[in-house]
């Protein structure tokens, strides 16, 4: 097979005129060599290889470089030595005065030939002043502080044989004559002292000969060259890339030995499917912050590249970007439909068993089951919220995902709302960490996203597997103690009768009970408002008595003070009674009204009827609670505290949707009870059998009455 190397690519390459046109050469590799660079990963450094090629076009060659991804053709042996490929992405930089071809991309041609023409080392810079030796000389630019002083000359001469040189020309003054006339000046006499030449002096405020009849200088607008960011690394002096922001991280506060600062970061997707990250600090970052946002495309231009610190950045690239006052991000207003929303690379909930602790992974599942939102006291004091749930696949396994800070509210309670319907959302999760912990659990880290039934061929693969046979499927769970934190369907008796809440871990139970009393004398109490870290403190301040507060834990004065419900309810059902504790947010979810507003028109306003009326309104209404259940001392006395973590009125529709899915679930174990259902259960294994012949009549015609 006859190979045709592209002509003159090496030296198009090289003097950069390949970005004027598409060019896509086919070359020769020479010669493959392994480097060893260096990039740190948390406390330690990992070796990662990269390869060096010589690249010939037969006449000459130039050294390059194989982007990370691409090491696989060498290890393979699909690119070695005599290789024939065309490169379709790649980048020139100047590297130490040395050019370097960056190949991102390329085709393998031909894995083996024989080597092409006597290619020589194409001409470098001999220093850093001089051009090529291949380079097209520039025409030599004479100065007027060097030329020759003028001579004089006779008429004679001149009118012969024309102006002698060195003589002075001006124009005819005269304005009928002939413009292209020139009659010859004598020169002035030049006046010396002590025998020395002065020296000659331009004309004052005189542009040079070379710059006149010239128009104005221009700008040069040409619009900026696009780079991709596989190709991105610290030895670029300029580079733009195009991509889309595919999250963004809150703005931080951080302290350390060298002061305080802020700082946020976003990711970063072009259209070639690479990532990176950007991140800025302090004044850079009051400056991006705004104008970044999610699902935008941007023009980056202008950053520092380091290392990537892979202890907090998952993305496969090598490096990261820092951003500083001289960078720009201009908007992308044509969105490039090219550049993907999202990149997934999901991986099954069966391989996380054998993942590395703290690993970042994309995973795909259905939620089974989701947990109300608790709140855990961190070791630096600051409390925050996490919500737990379920993820199921194809792999056969199970595995607990843990919710934190705003997922806990916002997708959290989405997903609630859907499984308390019966429905079973599809969740894609990017970005999540694996923990060794009661096994093998997922979390969300603070660039995670998470979207609910996506509409993406694996999203669509997984729920028609889950209609079909996956429902009814068992999978085997890799996270332990999830009895103790599922969230179930109790009575109040059982509270006592299954001695909940007395374990090491609380339980999370679902009530369906009706408010029977309130205790009115203090519904709510004064708190501190000074934030501590991403919370409010909402400890108990006490009035000084001047108008002012103090806070104990903080040992601050606040001028104004923050009023938190403290709700003591007694709530009913068919079996009994017991008094929960209703606090803050699920306060102002019973009662429609801050504990602030309810406070003022008790107290200032003293509006009792109106304060009554909103009392009465929630009375004997039934609500679906989800009560935390725990054991704690007072004094020298248990007692099982319930505090409610949510409320919402009873939807008959959904309330009865979930009874009918948890009596087929029983009708698919053939009369037998599901495990965990007794005699106080649900239902009994007697009664399952006995309208087991009826309950897929009743849910067939139920069923779309409630839809």
């Amino acid at each position: 097979m006859a190979v045709n190397l592209t002509t003159g690519a090496i030296s198009m390459l090289t003097s950069g005129e390949w970005q004027d046109v598409d060019l896509k050469p086919v070359l020769q590799v020479l010669d493959i060599r392994i480097v060893q660079t260096q990039t740190p990963t948390g406390g330690g450094g990992e070796k990662k290889d990269r390869y060096r090629v010589s690249l010939s076009d037969g006449s000459f060659h130039q050294q390059g470089m194989l982007a990370t991804q691409q090491n696989e053709l060498v290890i393979s042996g699909q690119l070695q030595k005599g290789s024939i490929i065309q490169l379709t992405n790649f980048v020139c930089n100047t590297i130490r005065e040395r050019l370097i071809i960056i190949i991102v991309e390329l085709n393998v041609i031909l894995d083996k030939y024989d080597i092409i023409g006597d290619a020589k080392p194409f001409p470098q810079k001999v220093s850093g002043n001089e051009a090529p030796s291949m380079a097209k000389p520039s025409p030599p630019i004479q100065s007027p502080y060097n030329q020759p002083p003028p001579t004089t000359f006779n008429n004679a001469q001149f009118s012969n044989q024309g102006p002698p040189p060195g003589s002075v020309i001006r124009p005819h003054s005269n304005p009928n004559s002939n413009p292209s006339t020139f009659m010859p000046v004598k020169p002035e006499p030049i006046t010396t002292t002590n025998n020395r030449m002065p020296p000659v002096q331009p004309p004052y405020n005189r542009p040079p000969p070379i710059y006149t009849n010239r128009g104005p200088m221009s700008k040069n607008e040409a619009p900026p060259r696009i780079i991709p960011i596989a190709a991105l690394n610290p030895y670029q002096g300029k580079w733009t890339i195009k991509a889309r922001v595919t999250s963004k991280g809150e703005l931080r506060r951080y302290n350390n030995p060298k002061g305080d600062g802020k700082v946020f970061s976003f990711d970063l997707l072009d259209s070639d499917g690479g990532e990176i990250r950007a991140t800025c600090f302090n004044a850079v970052a009051d400056n991006f912050y705004n104008q970044i946002e999610v699902g935008k495309v941007y023009y980056l231009s202008k950053g520092t590249l380091k290392p990537a610190q892979k202890t907090f950045n998952h993305l496969k690239h090598d490096f990261e970007i820092t951003l500083d006052h001289t960078s720009t991000a201009q908007p992308c207003f044509d969105d490039d439909t090219s550049i993907p929303r999202q990149q997934f690379h999901f991986r099954s909930i069966s391989e996380v068993e054998n993942m590395d602790n703290n690993t970042v992974l994309d995973v795909i599942g259905v939620v089974t089951t989701v947990n109300p939102t608790s709140s855990i006291m961190r070791k630096n004091g600051v409390e925050a919220q996490k919500r737990t749930l379920f993820l199921k696949d194809m792999s056969g396994r199970s595995i607990e995902l843990t919710l934190w800070g705003d997922f806990c509210h916002k997708d959290g309670q989405t997903l609630q709302e859907l499984t308390d319907s019966g429905q079973f959302p599809i969740l894609a999760v990017k970005s999540a960490r694996a923990y060794d912990f009661n096994g093998k659990t997922l979390s969300t880290i603070t660039s995670s996203q998470l979207s609910i039934n996506p509409d993406f061929p694996e999203a669509q693969k997984l729920k028609t597997w889950f209609d079909s046979i996956g429902k009814n499927t068992p999978s085997i769970s890799m996270s332990r103690e999830i009895s103790q934190n599922k969230d179930s369907f109790k009575t109040i008796s059982q509270i006592k009768d299954e001695k909940l809440g007395t374990s090491e871990k609380p339980d999370y139970i679902t009530i369906n009970a009706t408010i029977w009393q309130m205790k009115l004398e203090n519904f709510c109490y004064t708190a501190c408002p000074i934030i501590l870290g991403e919370r409010k403190c909402s400890k108990k301040v006490v009035d000084n008595g001047d108008g002012t507060w103090k806070c104990e834990k903080c040992d601050k004065i606040v001028n104004e003070c923050d009023y938190r419900y403290i709700l003591q309810l007694n709530i009913q059902d068919h079996t009994g009674d017991v008094w929960v504790t209703s606090f803050q947010e699920t306060g102002e979810e019973i009662l429609g009204i801050s504990a602030k507003e309810l406070y003022f028109m008790k107290h200032e306003e003293q509006d009792d009827e109106r304060f009554v009326e909103i009392v009465r309104s929630v009375l004997h209404n039934e609500y679906c609670f989800k009560l935390k259940v725990k054991e704690e001392s007072w004094g020298d006395e248990q007692r099982v505290k319930s505090s409610v973590v949510k409320a919402e009125k009873i939807k008959f529709s959904a309330s009865m949707k979930v009874r009918l899915l948890e009596m087929e679930k029983m009708r698919g174990n053939d009369g037998n009870a599901p495990a965990g259902v007794g005699q106080q259960g649900v239902l009994g294994a007697n009664q399952v059998g006995h309208f087991g012949n009826h309950l897929k009549t009743f849910v067939l015609i139920l069923a779309p009455m409630l839809q």
